[in-house]
């Protein structure tokens, strides 16, 4: 197996911010006769410690089926947005509840109380940051200045935006990055949101979650061409070596696949199976070899064969 200089070939997942004063804008598109109409809203705020960028596009509520669309991504966008830096112990500040068809109303509240948010906890973490560097009797005054100078701000960016648009299904990739001072950030999210265009339904599931056994020669076979592409080859007993993973079966990601034209596209997060270093793990799996794990809803917004 050829692992020469394999961090150095692996991508790395870089975020880019915007910058300069706090700011909003918004812009509404509809690219062809089939295409839904959306409207994205960009936004940035800054605070002593601490920076912030939003970049949301939403449907516009036009008829039935983009309007349960809408109200589905503004729910999981809020639930997602309250519980930043919380993780399970709760709410940071509660949901907007203003008139959801004011998108701008919406950014706003929503900038407020993430800036508030990550100011607050970012002043702390460098109020402490300062004070462990005051005991420090080893370092000069000029030392200790040059370190708090050049003392990393957090950063949050948060996306919500549509990657497929098709006749039959509508994609959009709910995801961000925060980085809190560490050695780096991360990227999370809710991930890829499937939706039948035609009536709005929202595709909770696209895989039978129960045929872990029987998908695991398409998932070695994906994760194989992944790192292949990285110029890393692999044999199977390798790649099990290889994975963070208990035993030798590898899980479906944690976010579910999202249909694509050449089939469905597997997203491992960071640290899920790999490395930081490593990326998140994607590959693709023709809809003719996905097909008999996939759910009835999810085949009929594919347009695959389900006899």
């Amino acid at each position: 197996m050829n692992k020469t200089s394999f961090f150095a070939v692996m991508l790395m997942l870089t975020v880019t911010f915007l910058s300069g004063n706090t700011s909003c804008s918004s812009s509404s598109s509809s690219s062809s006769e089939v295409a839904m109409e959306t409207e994205t809203l960009q936004c940035e705020d800054s605070a002593a410690h601490a920076y912030l960028s939003m970049n949301i596009q939403l449907p516009l509520a036009s008829d039935e089926a983009s309007s349960a669309i809408r109200q589905k991504l503004l729910e999981d966008m809020g639930n997602y947005l309250t519980r930043v830096t919380s993780y399970e112990s709760g709410e940071n500040f509660p949901m907007y509840n203003g008139d959801e068809a004011d998108s701008k109303a919406i950014l706003e509240y929503y900038k407020t109380q993430l800036i508030e948010l990550f100011g607050r906890e970012s002043q702390q973490d460098a109020d402490e940051r300062a004070s462990y560097l005051k005991e420090d009797s080893t370092l000069s005054d000029d030392e200790r200045s040059s370190i708090l100078a050049e003392m990393p701000k957090w950063e949050y960016n948060y996306r919500l935006e549509m990657i497929a648009d098709t006749m039959n299904y509508v994609v959009f990739l709910s995801q961000d990055y925060i980085y809190m001072g560490g050695a780096h950030g991360g990227v999370s999210g809710n991930g890829a949101l499937t939706f039948d265009k035609q009536t709005g339904q929202f595709i909770e599931h696209l895989i039978d979650s129960t045929a872990v056994e029987a998908l695991q020669p398409l998932l070695i076979e994906g994760l194989q061409q992944y790192y292949a592409d990285s110029e890393v080859t692999m044999t199977k007993e390798e790649l099990l070596e290889h994975l963070l993973i208990e035993g030798d079966q590898i899980p479906l990601p944690a976010y579910e696949p999202y249909p694509s034209k050449d089939g469905l596209v597997f997203t491992y997060q960071q640290y899920e199976i790999a490395s930081y270093a490593e990326g998140m793990p994607s590959f693709v799996i023709p809809y003719e070899k996905i097909a008999p794990f996939m759910t009835p809803e999810a085949k009929k917004v594919c347009g695959v064969n389900t006899k």
